[in-house]
């Protein structure tokens, strides 16, 4: 295994344990988060935050959580396979949401694996991104 595969297997793998954490985690346990998250957001967003509807933070909050993964997913696979990212995280989404229909207090939506699809497109983008710029960069210094 290369030496900067083991870091990107590690922060792929923290978003995926984070991710089915918060998802499968009991009512009782993810709302005392979720409150806390959002007083942070209006702590530093207030004037975006504050006119969202219950539905518009639930899926801001669902592409949020799915943004880190994305970007950790097209990381860990090779430039090529990049766009491979948000189908894997889609995947991951879809299968969460089958089953929630098992804990007790969760409630599955399809609207979920939407707003999470599209936060893993982000992340995936951003990763693009950085890997574009690192990229730029490297050849800048070393023409």
């Amino acid at each position: 295994m290369s030496t900067s595969l083991g870091p990107r297997i590690l922060v792929a793998l923290a978003a995926v344990v984070a991710v089915l954490a918060l998802t499968f985690s009991p009512h009782w346990i993810v709302a005392p988060a979720r409150g806390a998250f959002m007083q942070l957001a209006h702590f530093w967003a207030g004037p975006v935050v504050e006119p969202m509807s219950f539905l518009q933070v639930e899926g801001t909050l669902n592409a949020l959580l799915f943004v880190p993964l994305g970007a950790a997913l097209a990381l860990l696979l090779s430039r090529r396979w990049w766009i491979l990212a948000p189908l894997i995280a889609f995947a991951l989404s879809f299968g969460v949401e089958l089953m929630q229909n098992r804990i007790p207090g969760r409630v599955p939506d399809m609207d979920d694996v939407l707003w999470n699809t599209v936060g893993a497109v982000v992340g995936a983008a951003l990763a693009g991104l950085i890997r574009l710029l690192g990229d730029a960069m490297r050849q800048t210094r070393h023409p």
